[in-house]
């Protein structure tokens, strides 16, 4: 359910938002393949209002700062002004405040506002990661459901009470709901799910799985092939995953290791002979360093399957 501050935002902007949904497809479909219990109008409201009020904090901020530390004397520009300026020097303090609030002001909104935009997409990719590491177990589980005899409409609904199946379970939930909630068919359900489902593979395996239904076919058998074959894909992606780990450390190895060791050695040596600024080192050992293995480490997560 929504919070109150989303259906806050939505009193306020949410008709300027309704109107505009043709604007809005791609975001629609993120919220839908994230399973957001809120709707696209509701969520973007709540981003601008968000926006407005970080936007709000960061004037008032850097007023505070003015304040107390004073304007800074933006000077040695080689820009060659009009004489006719020279009158308005005395009024550069407030126009460096002014452009410098408004900067900061609309940087810090447009920031704001593109991550509330971006988020939907960037989880929709992360439910979709989790749907295909543990799809071939899931098409396993129902295998073995239906060759034990359970009607497909059951295992479905086992399937979404086990939570050892994460995002999988999620999706099967769905379609349950679609099902005794709103009351469509199998096939119905099958393709609510197929549509709206992040994953690639397992809309491939709900439009299979529509086709045997419809065709009067065994779900036993597509299961059992299903399953075979993407545990074969599955051990292939873990496969070209460990290759591309492995060069990616060998990678860090020379870029913040070896490389960083060579320099730090070279810049000591360099300033005892008093041929070398040690700023340079300090960049290196304080800011290149630690930002490079934080970005490594991001890097490797963004990569790393689910367990």
């Amino acid at each position: 359910m929504a919070s109150a501050y989303f259906k806050f935002a939505y009193n306020l902007f949410g008709d300027y938002y309704y109107k505009r949904s043709k604007n809005y497809f791609s975001l629609r479909r993120s919220i839908l393949s994230n399973r957001m219990d809120i709707g696209y109008d509701m969520y973007m409201s709540g981003a601008l209002l968000a926006s407005i009020i970080c936007a709000l904090m960061s004037l008032l901020g850097l007023q505070i700062i003015m304040a107390y530390a004073g304007v800074p004397d933006i000077s040695g520009s080689r820009i060659n002004f009009p004489e006719w300026t020279a009158n308005y020097v005395a009024y550069k303090p407030i126009l460096i405040k002014v452009i410098g609030s408004i900067l900061i002001t609309g940087s810090v909104f447009a920031v704001v506002y593109r991550v509330f935009m971006a988020y939907p997409a960037i989880m929709a990719g992360d439910r979709k990661r989790n749907i295909e590491q543990l799809l071939p177990y899931a098409i396993n589980y129902m295998s073995a459901m239906s060759g034990a005899g359970v009607l497909p409409v059951d295992l479905f609904r086992s399937l979404a009470k086990n939570e050892i199946y994460g995002e999988m379970a999620v999706e099967m939930r769905y379609l349950v709901r679609d099902i005794e909630i709103l009351g469509h068919n199998l096939v119905t359900g099958m393709k609510n799910v197929a549509v709206t489902t992040p994953s690639v593979l397992l809309q491939d395996f709900m439009q299979g799985a529509i086709t045997v239904v419809t065709s009067g076919g065994e779900l036993e058998n597509y299961f059992n092939i299903k399953a075979e074959q993407y545990l074969v894909e599955n051990r292939q992606r873990q496969k070209e995953f460990l290759e591309t780990l492995g060069l990616l450390g060998e990678t860090y190895v020379t870029a913040f290791v070896a490389g960083p060791l060579f320099l730090i050695i070279m810049v000591a040596v360099m300033s005892i002979m008093g041929s070398s600024n040690l700023m340079f080192l300090y960049l290196l050992i304080y800011a290149v360093i630690p930002i490079g293995s934080m970005m490594f480490i991001v890097l490797v997560s963004s990569m790393t399957p689910e367990a």
